[in-house]
């Protein structure tokens, strides 16, 4: 059953109050979408680890109308021209971007954005790329259950470092947990997706040591700029809540260069968080009507 709530938004929606509210407000921020990965229509329910991170291709679809009609789709380019004192971003600016590397991202949703015009990028690990295996967190879901990952993020780095070695496991090309190869990591920069880094393989950040940190945001970077052939500006913290990295972690970003940093964090991204932007986590079941009703009310108080 639908609740009001749910029915009252799609209303609103439908009357045009949230695409008015819009175009009269100046938003706090930069809107900054974090996806994960994106699963054929057909695909049935019921049949994922961590089903909610892979929306519908018809809910993208859906967020694309909303983004192309109520707001101002702009490319890490713009961003980054921005945070170094540049042409100032237009009202209701949204980045789209996408955690992880799921090939979907290349079969499923590229096709979606790229029709409406959206540009977006993807923050890859590139373990899983380069060894032809399950993101460590899909492998021990399938295995023994989200709540096993759930217990492995709380633990020391070499203690989880054992366990993700221990349920790798090679992927089924067809399965959408699978990851980017690299061949379609290329194709992806090529029409124009940035690469942001991700790590190598995927840790809790917080629990490692400066130098384990270092290794896995360094590596990755070398991956990605060799697949791409561009510098890696940006960077997605794994998980990406607060607890999840730490102050040595910005100082390794900053050290090497990196121009900003997201994490999972609800809010409107700026430059004077440019090291731990906010980000709308988008979870499949989102209506159109609801990331409007975010766009529109989520910031106010």
């Amino acid at each position: 059953m639908i609740s009001w709530r749910r029915a009252a938004k799609r209303t609103l929606f439908g009357l045009g109050h949230y695409s008015r509210r819009l175009r009269a407000d100046r938003l706090p921020g930069v809107a900054v979408l974090c996806y994960h990965a994106v699963r054929p229509d057909d695909w049935p329910a019921g049949r994922m680890a961590f089903e909610g991170l892979h929306v519908r291709a018809a809910e993208l679809d859906a967020h694309c109308r909303v983004l192309m009609s109520m707001c101002h789709p702009i490319t890490f380019a713009r961003w980054r021209a921005a945070l170094d004192g540049g042409p100032p971003l237009p009202d209701r600016a949204v980045l789209v971007t996408f955690d992880d590397g799921y090939r979907t991202v290349a079969t499923v949703a590229e096709p979606i954005l790229k029709r409406h015009g959206i540009p977006f990028a993807v923050f890859v690990c590139s373990a899983p790329v380069e060894e032809r295996t399950y993101f460590w967190y899909d492998a021990v879901a399938l295995r023994d259950g989200e709540q096993e990952v759930a217990r492995l993020k709380r633990v020391p780095f070499a203690e989880w470092s054992i366990a993700a070695k221990a349920a790798r496991r090679g992927v089924l090309e067809n399965d959408p947990h699978a990851p980017l190869s690299v061949d379609e990591i290329r194709e992806l920069a090529r029409g124009g997706a940035e690469l942001g880094g991700h790590t190598v393989s995927h840790p809790i950040l917080a629990r490692a040591d400066r130098a384990e940190q270092y290794r896995e945001i360094v590596n990755n970077r070398t991956a990605l700029e060799a697949w791409g052939g561009r510098p890696v500006t940006a960077f997605a913290y794994p998980n990406g809540e607060q607890s999840d990295y730490s102050r040595e972690t910005v100082s390794i970003l900053t050290e090497l260069g990196y121009v900003s940093a997201f994490t999972t964090q609800f809010g409107f991204a700026s430059g004077e968080c440019r090291y731990e932007c906010p980000r709308f986590l988008m979870l499949a079941g989102t209506s159109d009507a609801e990331l409007a009703h975010r766009l529109c009310y989520s910031w106010r108080r």
